[in-house]
Order: structure tokens, then sequence, then C-alpha cells
């Protein structure tokens, strides 16, 4: 009788084991990409992409965008404005990003200001409505230097159908799947083994 208890409290503890371990997984899981998905967008967390470095008047501009591949939503650009002759620095401009849809919609504009994380990066975001190719005009204001605009082109795709965030979640649910059913295999391998050895024990404690 004592061992029949203790071998049904055995098998209680495995299996609460492997479902705490699951929850565990799951959750932290979920918090991680939580963390992940509240990161500001900056240029040193966020996943920026160079897209022009070119003279605009007496401004040498470097322009990065972010995402690479841009999708309906928020397209960040950040602008690094230098003096053209002496490639200096120039932390005190004022910058304007306008996106204008080649086909339909209407034309965005978005101040861009210091980035908190390094001041010789103006970032902006536009809100890209319409898919297809989209205008980018960069344009800077100082009042020593004088004004200058740089013209770029970049194309918008439609969101994927479920986007990446559910690619993430099927990618994410099948690994804590198979983590936890490893786990449960592992768990139930070894309460067999206790089982069997308590049924040893039982039959030696009868004889």
């Amino acid at each position: 009788m004592f061992f029949s208890v203790l071998q049904q409290r055995v098998l209680d503890f495995v299996w609460l084991t492997a479902l705490a371990i699951s929850i565990a997984a799951v959750v932290s899981c979920i918090w991680l990409f939580e963390v992940a998905s509240a990161q500001s967008l900056t240029l040193t967390s966020g996943p920026f992409v160079q897209v022009a470095d070119e003279k605009a008047g007496p401004y040498r501009l470097i322009v990065h965008q972010s995402p690479e591949r841009v999708i309906l939503g928020t397209l960040s650009v950040a602008v690094q404005v230098h003096d053209a002759e002496t490639d200096a620095s120039i932390t005190d401009a004022h910058v304007l990003v306008y996106g204008t849809p080649s086909e339909q919609g209407s034309r965005q504009r978005a101040p861009a200001l210091n980035s908190p994380d390094d001041r010789e990066y103006y970032v902006g975001r536009i809100e890209v409505e319409e898919s297809g190719v989209w205008a980018l005009d960069v344009v800077v204001e100082h009042p020593e230097f004088g004004s200058a605009t740089l013209t770029l082109a970049t194309e918008v795709f439609e969101r994927s159908r479920g986007g990446d965030n559910l690619l993430f979640g099927t990618v994410l649910w099948v690994l804590v799947s198979l983590a936890f059913a490893g786990v449960v295999w592992h768990l139930i391998r070894k309460s067999r083994k206790m089982r069997a050895q308590l049924r040893q024990v039982d039959s030696k404690a009868s004889e």
C-alpha cells in the first residue's frame, strides 16, 4: 500500500514537472518576442540599411531606411548631414522627409529629428499606405549652408497574408511543441523505470 501511494505521488510529480516546464517555455518565448517588438527603431537597434550617399547642394547626405524591404505601414528614414567640402557632420540642420506615391494616395510629410542615441542622425517616420514606387524627398535647411533636396525612390510591397508575426508565431509554436514533447517523452521513460523499480520492491516486500 505504501509503495502504491508513493508510486502515484511520483507520477503526479512527473506530470506536474512537465506541465511547469512547458508553461515556463511558452511564457519565456512570449516575453522575448514582446521585448524584441517593443524595441525602439533607432540606428543602434533597428535593421537600417544605407540607400544613398550623394551630394545635394552644399551637403553630403547619407540616407538609411528601415525596413530594408518596405511594406505597407511605417517607413523610418535616417539621414546623416555633412558639409560637402569638409565632410564635417552638421547636427543643427532642419530636415524634413516627404513620401509621395507614384500612382495614388496623398503625400506624406515627417520631420526628421536628431536621434537620442546619436545626434549625427536625423530620424523621421512616414506612413506608407499604398504599394508601388514611392518618391522620397529629403529636404535639408540650415541658416549658414542654405537648403537642398535629395530625391530617391523606393518600392513599397503589400503586406504578406498573416504577416511576419504569423510566421514567427508558427515557428515558435513548433519549437515549443517539440521541446515539450521531448521533455514529456523523457519524463515518461523515467517514470516507467521508476514504476518498474517500485514493482520489484513491492514484489520483494510481499514475499
